[in-house]
């Protein structure tokens, strides 16, 4: 929607993530929520599978079959009605979700994973939604008020916001750590550009052992998980000597997993650091359509730098959205454009330049390359004729 000043208003959903300190008797409850929906996803995953095995050879009665809601499994187990209802009615649209993901997944050869168990042995969260002001928050006492709990509590954090709250997902780590995630919906003034000058247009192209490698610029990437892949070995070994069931086992796990939330949160705070820094500075950033998944396949460090070291995707989802909200523009180029096989000189095809030769001499015009400064110079090229395909006017 555009306003009078030609600003186009979008709305997004904020999400506002901070930790929560819980005192026995609220802890209680939270654990206690927790586990109802725990419960109730489980008892509705299972008749799901269970309908399906029993009906998969007639598929007008499959389509047709009434499952049971959160309102009769409250019947069923009489101890759900002691924790919070919106709480339980998410946790049945969060399977219609994943279900339905699936199902559009296989549609579209996406590969989109089949719903499965929860454990309390893994990460715990649920959602609630604001209904007549039932979530409340304090600023000046940095505490909030959650639905069910009859008592505040606190929470670490001096954001302060003025929109109204429209849920929350409460969430329990592995290593016991409460948090809270309150999700508000704001305007933004949003002035979309029309011209780019062709300085303030970046192009990268992915490198396993820099991370982005662009013209002149460089993105490294820190291997948080290889430089404190020796430490977890080391704790994986010890928590493994420990016996079932003891303390010292239990301790063991819970120095193990804060050592994964740590580098987790380490490599969380680079990707929006990241990611902020290419958005203020670039008004278009220009990256290839990779196959992540293809390359997860390779037994090589290529693999396990994009699956441990970074998350690509995640990369990308936040970029683009700090890029929108600016009016920037974030813009993909093929997976099949051959951006390390092209001249960036001359325009020369190099079809016989392997994935091991990270230098070239151009046969046509004796021009030097290196591999990956020489793709990102062709990503920006074929970027930028994409954008003037749709009418950004790019200025030299």
């Amino acid at each position: 929607m555009k306003n009078n000043g030609g600003e186009l208003l979008i709305k997004i959903n904020q999400a506002i993530k901070m930790r929560i300190y819980p005192t026995g008797v609220q802890k209680e409850m939270l654990n206690k929520t927790f586990g109802c929906c725990r419960l109730l996803w489980n008892q509705m995953l299972a008749e799901r599978n269970g309908v399906y095995q029993l009906l998969k050879e007639n598929s007008e009665a499959l389509r047709e079959h009434k499952y049971k809601t959160e309102k009769e499994y409250k019947m069923e187990f009489k101890f759900m009605k002691e924790v919070d209802s919106k709480a339980l009615q998410s946790t049945t649209q969060h399977l219609i979700e994943a279900f339905n993901n699936f199902f559009k997944g296989l549609k579209e050869t996406r590969k989109v994973g089949y719903p499965k168990f929860k454990s309390k042995k893994n990460k715990q969260s649920y959602t609630t939604y604001n209904v007549n002001a039932n979530i409340k928050i304090d600023f000046a006492g940095k505490r909030i008020k959650l639905p069910k709990l009859k008592t505040w509590i606190k929470y670490r954090d001096d954001r302060i916001f003025a929109e109204p709250i429209r849920h929350v997902t409460v969430s329990k780590t592995k290593s016991g750590k409460y948090f809270v995630a309150i999700i508000i919906e704001k305007e933004l003034d949003v002035t979309p550009m029309v011209e780019l000058r062709e300085d303030r247009i970046g192009a990268f192209d992915m490198s396993a052992s820099e991370f982005l490698v662009g013209e002149g610029e460089n993105f490294c990437n820190p291997r948080f998980y290889r430089s404190s892949e020796a430490k977890l070995k080391r704790l994986h070994r010890q928590l493994s000597r420990k016996k079932k069931g003891s303390q010292n086992r239990w301790k063991a796990r819970l120095r193990l997993v804060r050592y994964y939330e740590k580098i987790l949160n380490q490599k969380h705070d680079w990707v929006h650091k990241t990611t902020f820094n290419l958005a203020k500075k670039y008004d278009a950033v220009i990256l290839e359509d990779l196959n992540i998944q293809a390359m997860q396949q390779f037994n090589s460090g290529l693999s396990k730098s994009v699956s441990l070291d970074f998350s690509w995707h995640q990369f990308i989802t936040i970029l683009k959205y700090k890029l929108e909200w600016r009016g920037k523009f974030y813009q993909e180029v093929g997976r099949f454009f051959p951006s390390s096989k092209l001249c960036s000189i001359c325009g020369y095809k190099n079809k016989s330049l392997e994935l091991a030769e990270r230098e070239w001499i151009c046969p046509e015009c004796s021009a030097h390359h290196l591999r990956d400064e020489n793709a990102s110079i062709n990503l920006k090229k074929e970027g930028i004729r994409l954008l003037q395909e749709k009418g950004i006017v790019i200025i030299t």
